[in-house]
């Protein structure tokens, strides 16, 4: 373990909004504090932004969509181009305060930052391929098949990616001509400002891209606003639900990336050497705050004892501490609200049966925070609150089987299909598995899928495509026009 210090970040222009692709001043004289989750202290006060900024916001990108719908893509492009350079420029800053604000340990912020830098290059590159219309021959004549954007966008996305976010769905949405408003989470407040300044530098004309960290309020303007053409959620179920139902009112498009409950199957002839690091790093990757992370771990029961012994070890060898120094593992919570979440699921499942192999409680000498230990659950059952909810946060099931038609039967015994994995040695075996597996993606001899692949979810995971060549399309509408 080591011991937590105060780590101060300065923020660009922190008396500003970023609103229409200018700084400006905020509509009223709010600030909001930004509380560490490793000292439950407050490190800054920011401005809060409002309605009245949301609805300034929406101004300008309704304003700007002819203008920037009308330049040619390779225009965008060159603008899209430099804000991603930008971004890159900025990876240290972002990293800085994702960890103060978020909670996101920096070993784990660098490698997502990274990876956040190779999909938006990658989406700059495939963007140069994109063909946004084609003639096509029907028994009814030729006709033009066109993609065009949909209009102004609002971008809500979750705290635990809000840069990776940016690569998969807006930049891709940029391109196509959409003029877009990113309203981040209140967790992310310190780290909008260096992707609002990233913007700032890239030059973007006015009106096509703002940067919100709001609360509810902005968030519920935005989505009900007439004016705003798509929504694009990052989130919990609960919130994509309402948006779903607002965005129906008004025959809105909505995309809705939400949570998970992904299951790993490790198969009898796993390669544990392969397995056990895999799965603790997943899971030990932001204290299990990532939506595609194997919560349930279902394993072949003639090698149930041997894994379960080698993840306790793997999660006892982290190292626990503060998420802003650079050989931290394992960080606190991003809110005490998480914390006590998980910990209520924790004791609900040890009631229900299930017996905690290891953590399930608070770090000893992190009196400060909000810390908790990785727990690992066995003798939990598939049909357990704790199997079937999504925690997003340090709660770990191991589930045994007895074939493999029983493990594909478990893992689509849920009501969410975003991620899955299966370990074994047998190439046929793994993807006969992954096609069974209702998911929207799967990974072999793996935990974390490959995002521009497309990414994306089913059932009550979500619908709609983030990155690759269906991020571009996602927020298009297409045109038929009789030649």
């Amino acid at each position: 373990m080591t011991e937590k210090r105060s780590t101060s970040v300065q923020v660009p222009h922190e008396n500003e909004l970023f609103v229409g692709g200018r700084w400006v001043a905020p509509s009223t004289s709010d600030r909001a504090e930004v509380v560490s989750p490793a000292t439950g202290a407050v490190v800054r006060t920011l401005p809060r932004p409002a309605v009245a900024d949301a609805e300034a916001a929406v101004a300008a990108a309704r304003a700007a969509f002819p203008g920037w719908s009308a330049l040619a893509p390779e225009e965008r492009l060159e603008y899209v181009s430099r804000f991603c350079a930008a971004l890159d420029a900025r990876a240290d800053d972002i990293n800085a305060a994702w960890a103060v604000e978020a909670g996101m340990p920096l070993r784990d912020g660098r490698a997502l930052t990274s990876a956040a830098s190779e999909m938006w290059n990658h989406a700059l590159e495939t963007a140069k391929t994109l063909e946004y219309s084609e003639i096509r021959e029907t028994f009814q004549g030729p006709v033009e098949i066109r993609r065009e954007p949909q209009g102004p966008t609002v971008a809500i996305v979750a705290f635990n990616g809000p840069h990776m976010q940016t690569a998969l769905a807006i930049v891709p949405g940029l391109i196509v001509g959409n003029p877009f408003i990113l309203k981040l989470p209140p967790l992310n407040r310190m780290l909008g400002y260096f992707l609002a300044d990233a913007a700032a530098e890239a030059g973007f004309p006015d009106g096509v891209f703002s940067v919100l960290a709001g609360d509810a309020d902005v968030s519920q303007h935005l989505v009900e606003h007439p004016d705003v053409a798509a929504v694009h959620f990052t989130g919990g179920n609960e919130v994509g639900s309402a948006i779903m139902r607002s965005c129906a009112d008004r025959i809105a498009h909505v995309t809705l990336e939400l949570g998970g409950k992904s299951a790993a199957i490790v198969a009898a002839d796993a390669d544990l050497d392969v397995a056990v690091p895999a799965l603790v790093d997943g899971l030990a990757q932001y204290s299990g705050q990532i939506c595609v992370a194997m919560t349930r771990i279902l394993v072949d029961r003639r090698i149930h004892d041997e894994l379960v012994q080698r993840l306790v070890a793997g999660f006892a060898a982290l190292t626990i501490g503060d998420p802003a120094e650079p050989d931290t593992q394992w960080g606190p919570l991003a809110g005490e609200t998480f914390r006590d979440r998980a910990e209520g699921y924790i004791e609900r499942a040890v009631a229900a049966g299930a017996t905690v192999a290891y953590g399930g409680s608070r770090p000893a000498g992190f009196d400060e925070g909000w810390y908790l230990e990785p727990t690992l659950l066995t003798g939990v059952t598939n049909d357990m609150e704790v199997a079937q909810n999504e925690i997003f946060g340090p709660v770990f099931c191991v589930i045994p089987f007895d074939d493999l038609d029983e493990a594909v039967a478990l893992a689509n015994d849920s009501r969410y299909g975003l991620a899955g994995s299966v370990f074994t040695r047998d190439t046929d075996t793994a993807r006969s598995i992954a096609r069974q597996v209702r998911t929207g993606v799967f990974a072999v001899n793996a935990t974390f899928p490959r995002l521009t692949g497309p990414f994306g979810g089913m059932k009550q995971s979500g619908f709609g495509r983030e990155g690759g060549v269906e991020g571009f399309w996602e927020l298009t509408t297409t045109k038929c026009i009789a030649l």
